[in-house]
């Protein structure tokens, strides 16, 4: 077992999700659990829920990715309604058109491909394959290449129209989400949902990927540090600036303190486009009262109001964008304050006020934005309403919703999604769940929930809510039998600072977490075989011998705690993982199910890759036996988890 001392020197370092797997002096084991998945109704599999807009160089035509049918959805503005339809499949997201708006290109989370649109016919004319989860998408100037940001595999498709297939990769901050290419065509700025690597319970550093498009190279990376869920990204029309919606976390902070905000505050990135430019903060929270989950961000055509949308409180921000250059003192494309103020700005609750011009109320859940050319319209989609709202830019209010022809009820599942992602729950809506597990995933952070045995001790990492109904119990600690009990009581105290969901609502939102399906393994072949490495990988999963012909006791082989088909055994386990802030050493085993998308691992968080856990963190071969394996051995070890 590694010592208390080591373990703090090596505490610099990094951890996350992937702990117990041996028997050794196991704690207290939880319970008998038992699970039984929701039944949906019928109008369930009739939601739209539109996530990403865009409207055609006239004003015409608005284009609505709606992520649960499948489809895009044309809209006549002018009519204001629905006037086809184009059935593209595999979670629809990114979208962007031809210079001669003949052709429409939609990015597929799902089925991690783009498919390509002929807009007179109204059908996918073909499919181009690109990495895992693809997001936002541009085209090159001159309409040869489309670009693609694949968040699952951190890095950017480049497809060569002509020849239909991808022609190169180039890496990106983890997570890339949304893609704006400068007014010029020259250069394509990125977002990133997760933190770059950093060193163990140091602040995030999100990163801002600039790619010199013709190039097709990366040009620079630029940090943001303390940030993390950066999505909606925008240039301003003089292509001087870059904006970005952000969460600014203080997950270094026991969630005890209130002051600031406890767990996590919100407001955009203004960065210069110029090579080697300085990027600011600013909060659009107010000292009481946050608007949580900013999403998607668009800007006025003659650049004097910047949009963003807070999904987590159903609400817009319109920014006074000169104003808010007058705070950082900025004029020419140049941020003029100084480093010592942007930390504090950083940080500022009471500055919102001498930017921020008007709050406008929408229906649930808005995400993506669209301008209107002339800049009288915005159109927002809501994405939990089945709408898109019209909003008249002059009078600052929804002037008209368009109906995108959902179910038009409620069902107890989509109530759940609702509460999910709707911060309400929260004192002064400080955060929804849906904050800390944005698109039902994690936010790759590590929390100090000052809890069990008080401030700084037991940190703990986030996990995922994909496929986390039948992996029960849950918590680190295994406390809780129940999703139901998770929400209750306990996350009312440590997250939500309320008295936290009625009975029946957390009844609802339990179970709508217990239907979030895992997303396709792309290790895994569609027929579900494994290739020669995972084939030796599953055989060293299950080995009863090591390398030496050593028998390996049954409670150290990793099969024995992470057995199929979700890879736990729902028991507390002491592997000797214990770190210098917990307490004890015994943690519930966490699920395999695409562990590959869940970084970091380990109890805190410690590990940002999978190969760390053996290679720095099981010296005594306490996490099974793996001290005794070659590097193509480990590999394939490796290789195998990720089939789960």
């Amino acid at each position: 077992m590694i010592s208390a001392a080591r373990l703090f020197a090596l505490g610099g370092l990094v951890l996350g999700l992937l702990a117990p797997c041996r028997a050794a002096e196991p704690g207290p084991v939880p319970a008998a659990w038992a699970w039984a998945p929701p039944v949906p109704e019928p109008a369930d599999s009739l939601y739209q829920s539109p996530v990403q807009l865009l409207l055609s160089k006239d004003g015409r035509r608005l284009f609505v990715a709606c992520e649960q049918s499948g489809e895009v959805a044309v809209v006549d503005t002018r009519q204001r309604q629905v006037g086809g339809r184009v059935a593209v499949g595999g979670e629809p997201f990114g979208l962007v058109l031809s210079a001669d708006e003949q052709t429409l290109y939609v990015s597929c989370r799902r089925s991690n491909d783009v498919a390509v649109v002929d807009l007179k016919s109204l059908q996918v004319q073909a499919r181009l394959k690109v990495g895992d989860d693809p997001h936002g998408l541009a085209l090159s100037p001159d309409g040869k290449f489309l670009m693609v940001a694949n968040l699952g595999t951190h890095d950017l498709s480049v497809i060569e129209l002509a020849l239909g297939r991808e022609v190169r990769r180039l890496g990106l901050g983890r997570g890339p989400f949304g893609l704006a290419l400068s007014p010029d065509g020259t250069t394509l700025f990125t977002s990133s949902q997760y933190s770059n690597p950093v060193p163990f319970r140091t602040q995030p550093v999100l990163e801002m990927t600039v790619v010199d498009v013709a190039g097709q190279r990366v040009r620079e990376r630029r940090p943001l540090p303390g940030t993390v869920i950066g999505q909606g990204i925008t240039l301003t029309p003089d292509g001087r600036y870059a904006l970005t919606a952000v969460e600014l976390p203080k997950n270094l902070l026991p969630e005890t303190q209130v002051y600031q905000g406890w767990m996590v505050t919100f407001g955009f990135a203004l960065s210069e486009t110029r090579p080697g430019g300085r990027s600011a903060l600013l909060l659009i929270d107010e000292p009481n009262l946050y608007f949580a989950d900013p999403y998607g961000v668009a800007v006025s055509p003659d650049g004097r109001w910047l949009y963003l949308s807070s999904s987590g409180v159903d609400m817009l921000t319109v920014v006074d964008l000169n104003a808010a250059l007058r705070v950082l003192q900025a004029e020419d494309g140049r941020i003029g304050a100084s480093d010592e103020q942007l930390r504090q700005y950083a940080r500022h609750l009471g500055l919102s006020s001498e930017y921020v011009a008007a709050r406008i109320p929408t229906g649930a859940n808005p995400k993506g934005l669209a301008s209107s050319p002339d800049g009288r319209w915005l159109y927002a989609a809501l994405r939990l309403d089945d709408q898109v709202a019209v909003i008249d830019t002059r009078k600052r209010v929804v002037a008209a919703t368009i109906d995108l022809g959902g179910p038009g009820t409620v069902t107890p599942l989509r109530r759940g999604a609702q509460l999910f992602n709707y911060a309400s729950i929260s004192f002064q809506k400080q955060l929804s769940c849906a904050t800390c597990h944005p698109e039902y995933s994690v936010d790759g952070l590590n929390y100090d929930i000052a809890a069990d045995g008080g401030m700084g001790h037991n940190l703990v990492d986030n996990m995922t809510m994909r496929q986390v109904g039948p992996t029960g119990p849950f918590k680190w600690r295994g406390k809780n039998p129940t999703i139901e009990r998770q929400d209750g009581p306990r996350a009312a105290q440590l997250f939500f600072r309320t008295h936290g969901f009625e009975l029946q609502d957390r009844k609802l939102v339990s179970r709508f977490i217990e239907s979030i399906p895992k997303r396709p393994n792309r290790y895994l072949a569609a027929d579900g075989q494994l290739n020669r490495v995972q084939q030796l990988g599953k055989k060293l999963f299950e080995r009863a011998y090591d390398n030496q012909g050593r028998y390996i006791p049954l409670g150290n082989r990793c099969v024995s705690c992470h057995p199929h088909p979700y890879g736990t055994d729902h028991q507390l386990h002491n592997i000797g993982s214990q770190n210098y802030h917990d307490l004890d050493g015994n943690f519930d085993t966490p699920h395999l199910v695409n562990t590959y998308e869940r970084a970091p691992y380990m109890h805190d968080g410690r590990c940002y890759s999978l190969e760390e856990i053996w290679t720095l963190y099981n010296p005594d071969d306490t996490h099974g036996v793996t001290n005794d394996m070659n590097k193509e051995q480990l590999n394939a070890l490796i290789e195998y988890i990720k089939t789960y």
